[in-house]
């Protein structure tokens, strides 16, 4: 089975400042992507799609990668269910059977180590975190909370903003998408083309409209290791830490 992992690197990085997702987080020069895709590729994944913004791509094309980088170019804001639609086209055409996904400014750990299991077995569903463990110390942060019934699917998804480490123990420490996913090719009969009243819409918007059409999607606890950069401030720490590993 061919595996790839989709990263949507388009966003505009409002608080941070700019476009976290190209910002050096080692001595090397890395950044969060080239990370990511490192694992990946340690992994066993056979490649991955990146969805950049069109300014940015020169700077990506670049870039030296250990497994085949393919490119993506989400034109305008369309939101997060729209690029990672066009992420979805591109594996499909590259004949990708399975494909991870995950954010650009997001450091999973080894969540694609360990996800890579699920997708040979054709599981598809969120990779989830506990809020307790993707809460900045620099400020509020939004998160995609997740309810699953007893088995273990998907039931729900409600987008929370402004989250705090305070919420952790008023909400129950519930778990949260950081929109960490896995799906398949089947998963373009059903993910929605276009977006809302606003012309934008999400990867949350896209995935109740599965559970609307009863798409079985599974949420599972599998992330424990979480770095990210949604504040400027946040970057020392994202630095420390790759100091250390």
């Amino acid at each position: 089975m061919k595996l790839g992992l989709i990263l949507l690197a388009a966003g505009h990085g409002t608080r941070f400042g700019g476009p976290k997702q190209l910002v050096a987080v080692d001595a090397q020069g890395a950044c969060i992507p080239e990370r990511s895709i490192r694992d990946a590729a340690n992994a066993g994944f056979d490649c991955a799609v990146l969805v950049v913004r069109p300014e940015h791509l020169g700077m990506w094309e670049a870039k030296n990668w250990p497994i085949p980088v393919y490119f993506v170019v989400q034109e305008s804001a369309n939101g997060t269910g729209h690029a990672l639609r066009l992420g979805m086209l591109r594996a499909l055409d590259l004949g990708c059977e399975a494909w991870a996904v995950g954010n650009g400014d997001d450091y999973y750990g080894s969540l694609w180590q360990s996800a890579k299991p699920y997708a040979e077995r054709g599981w598809i569903g969120a990779l989830a975190y506990p809020l307790s463990a993707v809460c900045s110390p620099h400020g509020p942060v939004n998160r995609a909370l997740l309810d699953r019934s007893d088995n273990g699917l998907l039931t729900g998804i409600i987008e929370r903003e402004g989250l705090t480490r305070a919420d952790i123990d008023i909400l129950g420490n519930p778990l949260v998408s950081m929109n960490a996913w896995l799906f398949n090719s089947d998963t373009l009969q059903w993910w929605p083309s276009g977006g809302t009243d606003s012309g934008e819409f999400g990867i949350p918007d896209a995935v109740r409209a599965g559970i609307a059409h009863g798409i079985p999607l599974r949420v599972d606890a599998l992330g424990r290791e979480w770095i990210g950069m949604t504040f400027a401030a946040d970057q020392a720490h994202v630095w420390a830490y790759f100091e250390r590993t």
